[in-house]
Order: C-alpha cells, then sequence, then structure tokens
C-alpha cells in the first residue's frame, strides 16, 4: 500500500479529511468583500466609502470612515438647488438591533446651515444661516448582491439671522443600491419631506418636499 493510500484510508476511519496540498486552489479561495453603503444600516467595519448624489433636488458628495468594527464617522456637504440651501454637516453612525434580515441603526449629524435666498422656485425664501441636528433611524437589508435601505430622519435647523427662527423637516425615504464595476456601486433613492417653521426662518409655511436622486458609491479601501 502507498503512503498517500495509508492517508486516506486513516482519514476515513478517524472522519477526517485530507489535508490541502501547501498552495493548492483552497488557498487562493477568500470571500468576497460586501458592498459597503452610507445609506444602510451596515457599519463600515473599519473601512471607508464615498458617496456621491444627484437630482431633484439635491447635489450632493458624503464620506464615512470607520473608526471601530461598529462605530462610522462621516462629511457630508449637500446643496439644494431648489431652495439654494447648502449644509456641510458631520455624522455619528451606528447599529444598534437586527430583526430577521434586517439591521437597524441609527444616526446623528451635525451641521452649518446656509440659505442663499434664491426664489425662482419658492418665492418666500431668503438669505439665512444656522445651525441643523438631523437624528435619524437607518434599515437595511441585503438583496441578492444589492442593498435595500429605507431611513427616517428628522432634522432641526435653527437659524440666526432676521431675528431667528427654526424650522423641521421630517423625511421618509428608501433605496436600492447594487455593484457596478470593481468598487464602484450604483443607486436610486426616493424621498418625501414635511417641511414648516416658525419666527423669522426662509419657508417657514408648511410645505411637501419630493426627492429622488441618482447615486454613485465606492469603496476608499
Amino acid at each position: 500500500m502507498t503512503s498517500t493510500a495509508a492517508a486516506l484510508l486513516l482519514a476515513l476511519l478517524t472522519g477526517a479529511g485530507p489535508a490541502a496540498d501547501a498552495g493548492g486552489p483552497a488557498d487562493d479561495v477568500v470571500a468576497a468583500p460586501r458592498m459597503p453603503s452610507l445609506l444602510g444600516a451596515e457599519p463600515l467595519h473599519g473601512g471607508s466609502a464615498a458617496l456621491a448624489q444627484a437630482g431633484f433636488s439635491t447635489l450632493g458628495v458624503v464620506y464615512g470612515q470607520g473608526v471601530t468594527t461598529r462605530d462610522d464617522l462621516g462629511l457630508a456637504l449637500d446643496l439644494d438647488w431648489s431652495t439654494t440651501e447648502l449644509l456641510l454637516s458631520g455624522f455619528w453612525r451606528r447599529p444598534v438591533a437586527t430583526v430577521g434580515s434586517w439591521q437597524l441603526a441609527g444616526r446623528l449629524g451635525v451641521g452649518w446651515y446656509l440659505d442663499f435666498g434664491g426664489r425662482f422656485i419658492h418665492d418666500d425664501n431668503r438669505a439665512d444661516r444656522g445651525i441643523q441636528l438631523a437624528p435619524a433611524l437607518l434599515l437595511s437589508t441585503r438583496a441578492g448582491e444589492g442593498l435595500v435601505s429605507v431611513a427616517g430622519e428628522l432634522p432641526f435647523t435653527i437659524t440666526t439671522w432676521h431675528g431667528g427662527g427654526f424650522f423641521v423637516a421630517p423625511k421618509v425615504s428608501a433605496g436600492y443600491e447594487a455593484p457596478l464595476y470593481g468598487d464602484l456601486s450604483l443607486g436610486l433613492k426616493a424621498g418625501l419631506a414635511w417641511r414648516g417653521g416658525g419666527g423669522d426662518a426662509p419657508m417657514r409655511t408648511g410645505r411637501v418636499l419630493p426627492e429622488l436622486l441618482v447615486l454613485l458609491g465606492y469603496r476608499v479601501f
């Protein structure tokens, strides 16, 4: 009996599988990394990602960095061209629970708000500036190679010009992202917000604001 046959017989008798040869194909099998997302509830696990978004009625870029396996920090720059409002903000995201195949996370953003006062769509707009606090709940689940995400946001903005004021703009949105090529992903996001406020804040009369954006994501590392 050859030594190879003896090794196979011993493996069968002990219930163990034969060891793979060094340098064999099994050594090259590596699990494919999941597509990162800055919309969903999954953390970046210490990695980083960027996102560009454009459509009605926002142009924006977002960068996120995983600082632990569960905590992400990031920066976002958004311009609403319909209201000429600019927001530069930072955020913290952390998963809090899992329900079936869905993951739930909390996100907290703090930003600097600037309104340039454009009136080509909203005639009650005017220039202003202030601070925004934006808590949010995020839900997401994997759908094949893509990611389905749902968000509920409650941004609260305090304005400081013209005697001061405030407005809130609760929003619900849903999105889908899928791998495009290499480290790139492509997605679509739709949302609906209601905006109203008080004091001397711009556009404080209640109104509904729709949103439809195309997303382009990139795994930085």
